[in-house]
């Protein structure tokens, strides 16, 4: 099918209604299934808020579909993005897991916005995602879209690096459930499932749940770890309703996940967490003649139990949050012409942190934004897109303050205003090669915590030291410009990338050498206060090499990345002041070669993995925060599997096969995990 034949099926009226409303703010309405199989490789929202063809999108855009899930060695999504250019994924503990999208690895990445059907999963807390927590099972998974590069004007603060957006399958006319057990070595065991449900005339249903126990990994005796360590506990349930009327479709849904895991937080102490979330979100889409309209808004809750053992294994130092963030988001999509398309919208957001470990009772802000993109096609060869984006925020806190006052109240009583932008070119070359250059720039927000956190350290002082967030942070400013070719051989895909991201103002946990960092306050009595803080700028910047084709019943994937990193922000030798090293952090090579075969009963994946050495952030024992070695490592991960018929399939997999010990990119090596299951479809 020719572009000019997609961009006349995308503008069908009857037949393909949803997909002209379409936005990411609500990517359930657009029947993702239905368009792969009319024009033969995956559509996608996620670059510019209309649908387009993978293989034309203005950005780096990666497409993982559900068959590929399905055949995938991975046991959940930061496993199955590992596999892919420019992105670097950590498995810090056995539960814990930190995705980045070309380079600045740290724990609780907040650089990349994560989503399920436009609804943020994304905690504001902390600023970090939950793999573990997101409310959605592998069953369920329509496609997982990841864009490189930073998309803030279309998706706001915080997909300052890039936007995984996962998308959950729609139903159909009939029923339909699907359902995993699996275990393995390492205490693994696994239940998911999830059911379709049409309830009459237009009205659907769709039910999911699942259940995950595994063992931490081996600590090495010389990191500072709680006692006991805690293995990993999750458990998810969501359920959603969606109906359509003639040209009108609204969603209504809603879920809980539990979660408990040893992680590393920002500052790199090892701690045990317990997580609850719950959320209830709805959606309406109308179809017009001019385009689409839609509206949808959710409400996210979160409880986190932080350190309940103590992080020095002794003292008891709990800090209890509660988390609401509140969305409302509105958009329209206006058809200019067939090929041209103009997108405005809005948004409102409330989030506010509660808990005693914080400067006030209630630490909040509100933000307020307005959203614009135009997709021009002048010439036939050649695609021109802009999107802006402004965000106003208005910072907040209430309630009992804590004493000593380390900030003026009127300190957090500020608001300001960002102004996000992408601009992207895309020329045709040839029938089969497109290139693309795209820029822009986002923003990192920074984190309720790192606005008004407060805690004591728990280990003896002289003077007693307090760990503080700070109201005056300024949001992260993110640059990015990209320049990509595309060019396809019958089945063969190839694609190369060279890629610029400049990092203004990080900001950073204070770390080990606080002397030269500490604010003295002497009344009432004296108190030293180490605080989170914007310390520097850092510049990344590579080339990301992919290839990808089919033959038979053979299909293949490798590519390569190469990184480099301008900027260390803190000192690499002890002590050192604070938590963020993105040179040292960063692998400079990473390589992925997968392989996949699927002969009808039987099938088989394989993946294998190349990262170059790194150092990693961690606490020793004698409390001091250091750099360890990372190695670098060949890690193999493979999935076979046996169909016994179309309901049953048998399935063996296992991951990091050959041992590498520096596989999971962490302080903690790596082990091998293996397991087997059986997969039911009705």
């Amino acid at each position: 099918m020719t572009a000019l034949m997609l961009r006349r099926a995308l503008a069908l009226g009857a037949a393909l209604a949803p997909i002209v409303a379409a936005a990411p703010a609500t990517a359930q309405a657009v029947d993702y299934s239905a368009l792969e199989a009319m024009i033969g490789e995956p559509v996608t929202t996620s670059v510019i808020g209309k649908p387009q063809r993978a293989s034309e999108v203005a950005a780096s855009v990666t497409i993982i579909t559900a068959d590929q899930i399905a055949r995938s060695p991975a046991r959940d999504l930061p496993g199955l993005l590992k596999g892919y250019a420019g992105v670097d994924v950590n498995r810090w503990t056995a539960g814990q897991s930190d995705v980045a999208v070309r380079g600045g690895v740290q724990t609780y990445n907040a650089r990349l916005l994560v989503l399920v059907d436009g609804r943020q999963v994304y905690l504001d807390h902390y600023g970090l995602t939950d793999w573990n927590l997101l409310g959605v099972q592998l069953e369920e998974i329509q496609q997982i879209e990841l864009v490189r590069g930073p998309a803030a004007a279309l998706f706001g603060f915080n997909a300052a690096s890039g936007v995984v957006n996962i998308i959950t399958k729609r139903g159909g006319d009939s029923a339909s459930a699907r359902a995993t057990a699996a275990a393995g070595d390492h205490g693994f065991s696994r239940l998911a499932g999830t059911a379709m449900l049409p309830l009459g005339g237009s009205v659907r249903a769709r039910v999911s749940a699942g259940r995950l126990r595994e063992d931490e990994r081996r600590l090495p005796a010389g990191l500072l770890a709680p006692t006991p360590i805690v293995d990993v506990a999750a458990d998810q349930v969501a359920g959603e309703l969606s109906a359509r009327w003639g040209t009108t479709e609204a969603v209504l849904g809603g879920g809980y996940a539990s979660n408990e895991q040893i992680e590393y937080l920002p500052s790199q102490l090892l701690s045990n967490q317990h997580y609850r979330s719950s959320n209830v979100h709805a959606g309406l889409t109308h179809d017009t003649p001019w385009g689409g309209a839609t509206l949808n808004g959710y409400v996210n809750w979160l409880d986190a139990d932080y350190g309940e053992e103590g992080s020095d294994g002794v003292n008891r130092v709990s800090a209890p949050i509660e988390n609401r963030l509140v969305a409302v988001k509105a958009a329209a999509l206006y058809r200019l012409d067939t090929d041209d398309t103009l997108r405005v919208g809005g948004e409102y957001r409330n989030s506010r942190m509660r808990g005693p470990a914080q400067f006030a009772r209630t630490i909040a802000y509100d933000v307020a934004s307005l959203d614009a993109m135009l997709d021009l096609h002048p010439l036939d060869r050649v695609g021109v897109s802009a999107a802006a984006r402004v965000d106003r925020l208005w910072l907040g806190q209430s309630g009992v303050i804590a004493q000593p006052v380390l900030d003026d109240p009127a300190a957090f009583d500020r608001a300001f205003t960002r102004l996000s932008f992408n601009a992207a070119l895309v020329v045709r070359t040839s029938a089969n090669g497109r290139l693309r250059l795209n820029g822009g720039r986002g923003y990192q927000l920074p984190s309720l915590v790192s606005f008004g956190f407060r805690l004591p350290l728990a280990v003896p002082t002289p003077v007693p030291i307090v760990i503080t967030g700070s109201p005056r942070i300024r949001p992260v400013a993110v640059w990015s410009g990209e320049l990509g070719y595309t060019h396809a051989l019958g089945a063969t895909r190839l694609e190369a990338t060279a890629f610029y991201t400049r990092t203004n103002d990080a900001i950073a946990s204070p770390g080990d050498g606080l002397e030269p960092h500490l604010d003295l306050f002497l009344t009432p009595a004296p108190v030293l206060a180490a605080r989170f803080a914007a310390v520097g700028d850092y510049a990344t910047y590579g080339t990301e090499w992919q290839a990808s084709g089919r033959v038979a019943a053979l299909d293949w994937r490798v590519n390569y990345t190469w990184t480099a990193t301008d900027g260390d922000l803190a000192g690499t030798t002890l002590p050192i002041p604070y938590a963020l090293a993105p040179r040292a952090t960063t692998p400079r090579h990473k390589a992925n070669a997968a392989l996949g075969y699927d002969g009808g009963r039987w099938y088989a994946s394989a993946l294998a993995r190349y990262t170059s050495a790194t150092r990693q952030f961690a606490f020793s024992t004698l409390q001091q925060l250091r750099l360890y070695r990372v190695d670098d490592a060949v890690a193999f991960d493979a999935r076979a599997g046996y169909r016994l018929s179309s309901a049953f399939e048998l399935f063996v997999a296992g991951e990091n096969l050959s041992l590498g010990d520096g596989a999971a990119g962490s302080p903690i090596p790596a082990d091998r995990r293996v397991r087997g299951g059986l997969r039911v479809t009705l």
